[in-house]
């Protein structure tokens, strides 16, 4: 072989060599970006699950009201029918903890003798994440406050 077309597969390899360097470099560039974008989304979501909780209970389907003046309450009777719009993948339920009732769903057929209330439920991923907070509960057909627990499953 002459000395020229030595040169020409030295050339030849050496880029080969070098662009394969490069696409796996680009390869784990674009592998560390998204996994960091996807950290930034669940970040966001979370965010979003958060601002979800704290307002929740203040939402006009939900909140009791006496003469117009918004108590910091939920009103039961309301869940029964509270149908709120695509909230994502959660699912929102309504639990009264004190005092102790049947551990039952609750239906227009069984209240007030229950204690679980689905208000939202959407979901097909398999990960979740469950966060909860206390709630005061009013049920106007005894005109009684109980204790209640907000729990949003959110799916990711």
């Amino acid at each position: 072989m002459k000395k020229a077309e030595i040169q020409m597969q030295e050339t030849i390899l050496v880029t080969f060599v070098v662009t394969i360097i490069i696409v796996l470099g680009l390869f784990f560039f674009y592998k560390i970006n998204q996994n960091s974008l996807d950290k930034e989304v669940l970040e966001y979501e979370q965010l979003q699950v958060y601002a979800l909780l704290s307002t929740l209970q203040n939402h006009a389907q939900v909140q009791y009201s006496y003469l117009g003046n918004s108590e910091n309450s939920i009103d039961t009777a309301k869940l029964l029918n509270t149908k709120l719009n695509d909230l994502g993948e959660k699912e929102i339920t309504i639990k009264q903890i004190y005092p102790r009732t049947d551990n039952k769903k609750c239906s227009p057929g069984n209240y007030p003798n229950c204690n679980s209330y689905l208000i939202y439920s959407k979901h097909t991923k398999e990960n979740v994440n469950i966060i909860s907070t206390p709630v005061s509960l009013y049920f106007p057909s005894t005109n009684e406050y109980k204790l209640g627990l907000l729990e949003i499953k959110w799916y990711y």
